[in-house]
């Protein structure tokens, strides 16, 4: 009896490794291309996340204005649009339109850049 337990343990062994060794070599042979760029859908380039984080924010202004009652409902579905048109990983590119719909933002809720001396409100291009 001594002689059979080894034998069996063996064998069950061996059965065991099968399907996992030809799992091993279809993982080997059949491997798919990473994407090194993004983890968990987050972008690895540091210019690239600036841009996503800056586009998250200023999506947050749009719906705190809304809610806020300092822009028309017309205004923020307008403002989402462009938002959503911005792709973030378009690089210098993508921040440049970010800060203009930010500043199209300010305007529209009536805190875009001050011009000249304020006398006449101090807003461009009447300023």
């Amino acid at each position: 009896m001594r002689s059979f337990t080894p034998k069996i343990i063996a064998a069950a062994s061996i059965f065991a490794a099968i399907p996992l060794s030809s799992a091993y070599a279809v993982h080997r042979h059949h491997r798919a291309a990473v994407d090194t760029m993004t983890t968990a859908s987050a972008p690895a380039d540091p210019e690239a996340r600036a841009a996503t984080e800056q586009l998250l924010g200023v999506k947050q202004g749009i719906r705190t204005a809304r809610q806020a009652g300092k822009i028309t409902q017309d205004q923020a579905r307008d403002l989402m649009r462009q938002a959503d048109a911005i792709k973030p990983t378009g690089g210098r590119s993508a921040i440049g339109q970010i800060n203009e719909l930010d500043q199209r933002l300010r305007d529209a809720t009536g805190q875009g850049t001050y011009m000249g001396d304020g006398s006449d409100g101090g807003y461009y291009p009447n300023g």
